[in-house]
């Protein structure tokens, strides 16, 4: 008896899970998501591929979150990828956004990291 009950509550509880609809969300990346130079204050470059994900279609467009300026847009898509190449001082973060309502669906960064950092001390000048 208490076997059939907990396989009857069992089965309508997992049935009532199927129903609902999972969302899940916009997924973009960065690869490599970090840039590696030798000097703190350096350039660093590297060849970023910016790959995203959405679960309806539609048009979206990928751009440079600090600048505002759009690399490239998808029109009728769920996917995409973009070659970038990355020439920064700084760490860079970038947005997917619907371009029919300008909604920033997901962010993501490339991080700057040094191997050696400056620590050197201004000198001023002297005479002797």
């Amino acid at each position: 008896m208490y076997f059939r009950f907990f396989y009857c509550l069992v089965f309508s509880y997992s049935g009532s899970l199927l129903a609902a609809p999972v969302q899940i969300p916009a997924q973009l990346s960065a690869v490599p998501d970090t840039c590696v130079a030798l000097r703190e204050g350096r350039h660093c470059y590297a060849d970023v591929v910016l790959s995203w994900q959405q679960v309806e279609v539609g048009n979206y467009c990928l751009r440079d979150a600090t600048s505002k300026y759009i690399m490239q847009c998808w029109l009728k898509q769920r996917q995409g990828s973009f070659n970038y190449a990355f020439d920064s001082t700084q760490s860079i973060s970038f947005e997917l956004f619907d371009s029919n309502t300008s909604q920033v669906i997901a962010v993501t960064e490339v991080k700057l990291q040094w191997v050696y950092q400056n620590r050197q001390k201004k000198r001023r000048w002297r005479l002797f």
